[in-house]
C-alpha cells in the first residue's frame, strides 16, 4: 500500500508536469489555427525577425515565420499563412516593429507593382516588392552628434523648466522660453556651419562634374601609358642594364682622363693661366670674329673659288708723306670734292 500511494502520486505529478509543459509549448510556439499555405520572401536584411514571429495583415495575426535561411548574399524567409487568406502578385512583404523592446513581425500588404493574381503555394516574394528591417539603434547613433552637443546641466534645467511650467510657474514658463531660444540658437548656428559645409560640397561636385569628361580622358590616356608600359616592361629593364653599363663605362673613363684634364688646368704655369694673359687678345678676336667669317663667306660666295674687291687698299701707306696727301688730292679732282667708293664697294659695306 505504500508503494502503491507513492506510484499514484507520482503519476499525477507526471501527468500535471506534462499537461502544463505542453500547453507553455503551445503557447510559446504559436500555431497557426487550420489549415496554412506555405510561401516565401527574400530579404536583402532581417534584423530582428525570428522563427516563430507573427506574420500579419492589416495589423491582424495570419501566420507564422517558420524558417530564416541565409541564401548567398540575401536571406529567405520561410512563412506559412491560413488559407483562407490569398496572396497576390503585388504583395509586399516587410519586417516591422511590433513593440518598443524590438520585437519583429512579417508584415504583408498590397503593392503598387506586380501581376495581380493569387499566388500558388510555395511562390516566392522577390526582393523588389520586399522591405527589409529598420534598425532604430542606427537611427539613434545618427542622433549622437546632435546629443553630444547638449550640456547635460542645461538638459536637466530644460526639464526642470517644462515640469515647472506645467504646474503653473510663470517664472519658468518665462525661463523655459529663454532656454528654448538659447538651445534653437545654439542648434542654428551648428546648422549654418553644416549649410555651409554643405554649399562648399555642392561647389566641388559642380567642379568635378563639369570636368568629368576632361578627367575621364586623362585617367585614360594613363592607363594607355600604364598598358604601353606594363607591355614593354622587358626593352624598359633592358634599357636600363645598358644605361647602367653605359654609366660604367663612363666612371671608368672619367676616372682615367680626370688625372691629366686636371694636370692640364692647374698646372703653374699652365693652360688656365694662359688663357687669363691672353684675355684682350681673345676679346679682340671674339669681336671681329663675325666680320672675318663674313667676309670670308663674300670671297667663296661664286663657287670653289675666291673673289674679292680692294675697296681698301692704299698703296701710299707704305710712304709716311704720301700717306697723308693723296687722300686730299684725289678729294680735290672729285666733282664735288668728294671721294667715294663704287657702286659694287658700297654695297659690300652695307653688309
Amino acid at each position: 500500500m505504500k508503494y502503491r500511494g507513492a506510484l499514484v502520486g507520482l503519476s499525477l505529478f507526471m501527468v500535471v508536469a506534462v499537461t502544463l509543459t505542453w500547453l507553455v509549448y503551445v503557447t510559446l510556439r504559436r500555431d497557426v489555427a487550420g489549415s496554412t499555405v506555405a510561401y516565401e520572401a527574400m530579404f536583402t536584411d532581417v534584423f530582428g525577425l525570428r522563427e516563430g514571429d507573427d506574420v500579419r495583415m492589416a495589423g491582424v495575426r495570419v501566420g507564422r515565420v517558420e524558417t530564416i535561411e541565409l541564401q548567398g548574399g540575401l536571406a529567405k524567409v520561410a512563412f506559412v499563412v491560413q488559407s483562407d487568406q490569398q496572396l497576390l502578385g503585388t504583395t509586399v512583404a516587410s519586417v516591422t516593429y511590433q513593440n518598443i523592446v524590438g520585437q519583429r513581425y512579417l508584415g504583408l500588404s498590397l503593392g503598387k507593382t506586380g501581376d495581380p493574381v493569387v499566388l500558388q503555394a510555395g511562390s516566392v516574394i522577390p526582393l523588389e516588392r520586399s522591405e527589409p528591417s529598420f534598425d532604430v539603434t542606427t537611427l539613434l547613433n545618427g542622433y549622437e552628434p546632435l546629443f553630444s552637443l547638449l550640456n547635460p546641466r542645461d538638459a536637466d534645467n530644460l526639464t526642470k523648466g517644462v515640469i515647472q511650467s506645467l504646474q503653473g510657474d510663470e517664472g519658468s514658463i518665462a525661463a523655459l522660453v529663454n532656454q528654448t531660444s538659447q538651445l534653437t540658437a545654439s542648434f542654428a548656428g551648428r546648422d549654418d556651419e553644416l549649410g555651409a559645409v554643405i554649399t562648399d560640397l555642392n561647389a566641388v561636385m559642380g567642379n568635378l562634374a563639369r570636368y568629368n569628361d576632361s578627367l575621364d580622358q586623362v585617367l585614360t590616356q594613363a592607363q594607355s601609358a600604364v598598358t604601353t608600359f606594363n607591355g614593354r616592361r622587358q626593352e624598359l629593364v633592358d634599357a636600363t642594364g645598358s644605361m647602367s653599363r653605359v654609366v660604367r663605362q663612363l666612371s671608368v673613363i672619367t676616372d682615367e682622363v680626370y688625372p691629366s684634364l686636371n694636370q692640364l688646368v692647374t698646372r703653374e704655369p699652365g693652360f688656365a693661366q694662359h688663357m687669363v694673359g691672353i684675355e684682350p687678345q681673345l676679346a679682340f678676336t671674339g669681336a671681329n670674329l663675325p666680320l672675318l667669317l663674313k667676309g670670308f663667306a663674300r670671297i667663296t660666295g661664286e663657287g670653289a673659288y675666291a673673289n674679292a674687291y680692294a675697296c681698301d687698299l692704299n698703296a701710299t701707306g707704305f710712304f709716311p708723306g704720301l700717306n697723308d696727301v693723296v687722300p686730299i688730292v684725289v678729294d680735290a679732282a672729285t666733282p664735288g670734292n668728294d671721294a667715294r667708293y663704287t657702286p659694287k664697294c658700297r654695297n659690300m659695306a652695307n653688309g
